[in-house]
Protein backbone atom coordinates (compact mmCIF):
# COMPACT_ATOMS: atom_id res chain seq x y z
CA UNK A 1 0.00 0.00 0.00
CA UNK A 2 1.79 3.06 -1.02
CA UNK A 3 0.83 6.18 1.56
CA UNK A 4 0.95 9.83 0.37
CA UNK A 5 -1.74 11.56 1.90
CA UNK A 6 -3.53 11.96 5.08
CA UNK A 7 -6.36 9.75 3.61
CA UNK A 8 -3.90 6.73 2.66
CA UNK A 9 -2.91 7.07 6.35
CA UNK A 10 -6.03 6.76 7.81
CA UNK A 11 -6.98 3.79 5.14
CA UNK A 12 -3.22 2.01 6.24
CA UNK A 13 -4.28 2.08 9.84
CA UNK A 14 -7.23 0.92 9.09
CA UNK A 15 -5.90 -1.97 7.46
CA UNK A 16 -3.62 -2.58 10.65
CA UNK A 17 -6.11 -2.74 12.56
CA UNK A 18 -8.49 -4.80 10.55
CA UNK A 19 -5.16 -7.15 9.89
CA UNK A 20 -4.16 -7.33 13.71
CA UNK A 21 -7.86 -8.13 14.65
CA UNK A 22 -7.80 -11.27 11.77
CA UNK A 23 -4.46 -12.70 13.49
CA UNK A 24 -5.58 -12.52 16.94
CA UNK A 25 -9.08 -14.08 15.86
CA UNK A 26 -7.07 -16.83 13.92
CA UNK A 27 -4.74 -17.28 17.21
CA UNK A 28 -7.40 -17.68 19.30
CA UNK A 29 -8.85 -20.61 17.67
CA UNK A 30 -5.66 -22.67 18.48
CA UNK A 31 -5.03 -21.25 21.90
CA UNK A 32 -4.24 -23.73 24.72
CA UNK A 33 -4.78 -21.33 27.62
CA UNK A 34 -8.24 -19.97 28.32
CA UNK A 35 -6.98 -16.48 29.45
CA UNK A 36 -4.95 -16.00 26.00
CA UNK A 37 -8.35 -16.88 24.06
CA UNK A 38 -10.76 -14.79 26.06
CA UNK A 39 -8.11 -12.11 25.22
CA UNK A 40 -7.34 -12.75 21.74
CA UNK A 41 -11.24 -12.51 21.00
CA UNK A 42 -11.80 -9.37 23.28
CA UNK A 43 -8.91 -7.51 21.65
CA UNK A 44 -9.82 -8.68 17.94
CA UNK A 45 -13.06 -7.38 18.70
CA UNK A 46 -11.74 -4.51 19.84
CA UNK A 47 -9.69 -3.81 16.61
CA UNK A 48 -12.24 -4.67 14.53
CA UNK A 49 -14.22 -1.91 16.22
CA UNK A 50 -10.86 0.49 16.13
CA UNK A 51 -11.13 -0.15 11.93
CA UNK A 52 -14.73 1.05 11.93
CA UNK A 53 -14.43 4.26 13.89
CA UNK A 54 -11.85 5.19 11.30
CA UNK A 55 -13.98 4.75 8.71
CA UNK A 56 -16.38 6.93 9.79
CA UNK A 57 -13.56 9.83 10.78
CA UNK A 58 -12.26 9.56 7.32
CA UNK A 59 -15.68 9.91 6.10
CA UNK A 60 -16.73 13.01 8.39
CA UNK A 61 -12.97 14.33 7.88
CA UNK A 62 -12.43 17.47 5.92
CA UNK A 63 -11.63 17.28 2.36
CA UNK A 64 -8.19 19.27 2.66
CA UNK A 65 -7.32 17.54 5.53
CA UNK A 66 -7.55 14.01 4.07
CA UNK A 67 -5.29 15.54 0.87
CA UNK A 68 -2.72 16.65 2.74
CA UNK A 69 0.37 15.07 1.65
CA UNK A 70 2.57 13.33 4.05
CA UNK A 71 4.71 10.67 1.75
CA UNK A 72 8.11 11.93 3.37
CA UNK A 73 7.23 10.02 6.31
CA UNK A 74 7.11 7.06 4.78
CA UNK A 75 9.75 7.11 2.71
CA UNK A 76 11.87 7.36 5.62
CA UNK A 77 9.93 5.26 7.45
CA UNK A 78 8.57 2.15 5.83
CA UNK A 79 5.74 0.29 7.39
CA UNK A 80 3.47 -2.75 6.40
CA UNK A 81 -0.02 -3.37 7.30
CA UNK A 82 1.00 -7.07 7.85
CA UNK A 83 3.58 -6.69 10.41
CA UNK A 84 2.06 -7.59 13.28
CA UNK A 85 0.57 -10.54 12.04
CA UNK A 86 4.14 -12.47 11.93
CA UNK A 87 3.37 -12.83 15.64
CA UNK A 88 2.02 -16.05 17.19
CA UNK A 89 -0.17 -14.73 19.47
CA UNK A 90 -1.44 -18.40 20.35
CA UNK A 91 1.57 -19.56 21.77
CA UNK A 92 2.29 -16.22 24.02
CA UNK A 93 0.89 -15.36 27.69
CA UNK A 94 -1.29 -12.72 27.98
CA UNK A 95 1.60 -10.15 29.16
CA UNK A 96 3.57 -10.54 25.84
CA UNK A 97 0.14 -10.12 23.64
CA UNK A 98 -0.77 -6.94 25.62
CA UNK A 99 2.91 -5.73 25.05
CA UNK A 100 2.66 -6.65 20.92
CA UNK A 101 -0.37 -4.95 20.76
CA UNK A 102 0.51 -1.76 22.54
CA UNK A 103 3.71 -1.55 20.69
CA UNK A 104 1.60 -1.38 17.46
CA UNK A 105 -0.22 1.28 19.24
CA UNK A 106 1.85 3.34 19.98
CA UNK A 107 4.02 2.72 16.73
CA UNK A 108 0.87 4.92 14.95
CA UNK A 109 0.49 7.31 17.74
CA UNK A 110 3.98 8.38 16.81
CA UNK A 111 3.21 8.18 13.40
CA UNK A 112 0.27 10.78 14.41
CA UNK A 113 2.24 12.99 16.58
CA UNK A 114 4.63 13.62 13.80
CA UNK A 115 2.41 13.83 11.29
CA UNK A 116 0.68 16.36 13.69
CA UNK A 117 4.21 18.46 14.49
CA UNK A 118 4.57 18.89 10.35
CA UNK A 119 0.63 19.81 9.58
CA UNK A 120 0.33 23.32 8.72
CA UNK A 121 -3.53 23.36 7.78
CA UNK A 122 -5.69 23.55 11.10
CA UNK A 123 -8.20 21.07 9.56
CA UNK A 124 -5.42 18.73 9.10
CA UNK A 125 -3.92 19.45 12.72
CA UNK A 126 -7.54 19.11 14.23
CA UNK A 127 -7.92 15.61 12.65
CA UNK A 128 -4.11 14.19 14.01
CA UNK A 129 -4.90 15.23 17.39
CA UNK A 130 -8.34 14.00 16.98
CA UNK A 131 -6.29 10.72 16.32
CA UNK A 132 -3.73 10.75 18.59
CA UNK A 133 -6.01 10.99 20.78
CA UNK A 134 -8.47 7.95 20.29
CA UNK A 135 -5.41 5.95 19.69
CA UNK A 136 -4.24 6.47 23.50
CA UNK A 137 -7.80 6.14 24.75
CA UNK A 138 -8.29 2.82 23.01
CA UNK A 139 -4.86 1.73 24.04
CA UNK A 140 -5.37 3.05 27.95
CA UNK A 141 -8.93 1.07 27.42
CA UNK A 142 -7.31 -2.05 26.15
CA UNK A 143 -4.55 -2.22 28.60
CA UNK A 144 -7.38 -1.38 31.71
CA UNK A 145 -9.76 -3.93 30.58
CA UNK A 146 -7.30 -6.37 30.15
CA UNK A 147 -5.29 -6.04 33.82
CA UNK A 148 -9.16 -6.75 34.58
CA UNK A 149 -9.10 -10.17 33.30
CA UNK A 150 -5.89 -10.96 34.36
CA UNK A 151 -7.44 -10.28 38.07
CA UNK A 152 -10.42 -12.67 37.23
Amino acid sequence: MQVETIGDVLDWTRAVHGNLADCMAHCSKGADQERVRMLLDYLAEHERELSRVLELTKQDASPSALHTWCYEYFERYPVKPHEQCNEDFRNMDTRDIMSAVLALHEKVTDLYRYLHSRAEVNSTRELLANLIELEEHEAMRMARDAGRMEDL
